[in-house]
């Protein structure tokens, strides 16, 4: 995800919203499997904190909290 976005003056498209959005997302989980793999315990609470206040700010959205718990789940064969 760019540090900097040029966004227009009368706001971010829907489109640029949704890629950042997803940044956001993808971001959250790279911290979170990054904690899990060196078992830093505060890292992965801080990660599982703000997937929590990313669903109550999205509700209608796919949930964060659920795809990380997932991510603790066996591969099914």
């Amino acid at each position: 995800m760019p540090a900097l976005a040029l966004i227009p003056s009368d706001g971010p498209s829907e489109q640029q919203l949704a890629e950042i959005e997803a940044g956001v997302r993808a971001s959250v989980v790279a911290d979170y499997l990054t904690a899990q793999r060196t078992g830093d315990r505060l890292a992965l609470l801080a990660a599982e904190y703000l997937a929590a206040r990313i669903d109550e700010s999205t509700p209608d959205g796919p949930r964060l909290i659920d795809e990380l718990a997932g991510l603790n789940q066996p591969a099914a064969a």
